[in-house]
């Protein structure tokens, strides 16, 4: 099973009328046999602590290698994400990724990062950390990265997705470069697809520069 760290940052109105991803999926993925915990964001400072927060999870006795999950859960558009009333954008937030995954260079398991926010479907956060790593600003760009294919995204749809995903995340070998797995994975971005909640897109660190898959390719 997988280790998921629910990062959520509802607007004060969300919070009060209990608008969010958060209280649900961990319930959901506790059912499902996962360990889960969240973090409630209220500005871009707090985004940056817990991130860091996450990085020092090499620094147990005993890390392990069960898959990571860290799931980002905001408001956004084509040009970031929102935390509290602090826009992030794409090659920000590129830059903010980048030192959690260079501190858990050495964790053994795979690292998963989703972004379910609107406006993924227009994202550069791929193409901002390609660029870095190409200028050397970036050791460990994030391998395995989810995002919404669609322009926006209703809360309950994103929470029915999710749901699906973490219900078949835990049969799936991200490490494996095997055809066969990553078909897997496209097997279940079908699946979601098919749901008719929203539409997930797969990338991929491959080469110096990211794959990206959907559920036809």
């Amino acid at each position: 099973m997988g280790r998921v760290f629910l990062l959520e940052s509802p607007n004060a109105l969300d919070l009060l009328e209990g608008v969010g991803e958060r209280s649900s999926l961990e319930h959901i993925c506790k059912l499902f046999g996962h360990d889960v915990t969240s973090f409630l964001l209220r500005d871009a400072g707090e985004f940056h602590q817990t991130l860091m927060y996450l990085g020092a999870i090499v620094r147990h006795p005993d890390p392990g290698d069960d898959p990571i999950f860290i799931h980002i859960s905001t408001h956004g558009n084509s040009d970031g994400i929102t935390v509290g009333a602090d826009d992030i954008s794409w090659k920000n937030l590129a830059n903010k990724i980048s030192h959690i995954y260079q501190n858990l260079d050495e964790y053994k398991g795979p690292v998963v990062l989703i972004i379910s926010a609107c406006g993924t479907n227009d994202q550069e956060l791929t193409d901002r950390v390609t660029m870095e790593y190409m200028r050397d600003n970036i050791e460990n760009p994030p391998e395995y990265i989810f995002v919404f294919s669609a322009d926006t995204i209703d809360w309950r749809d994103a929470v029915v997705t999710w749901t699906i995903f973490y219900r078949r995340v835990s049969k799936l070998d991200f490490l494996s470069d095997d055809r066969q797995d990553i078909r897997k994975i496209q097997k279940l971005l079908r699946r979601i697809g098919r749901s008719g909640f929203g539409p997930l897109t797969y990338f991929r660190w491959e080469e110096n520069q990211y794959g990206r898959y959907n559920a036809d390719r």
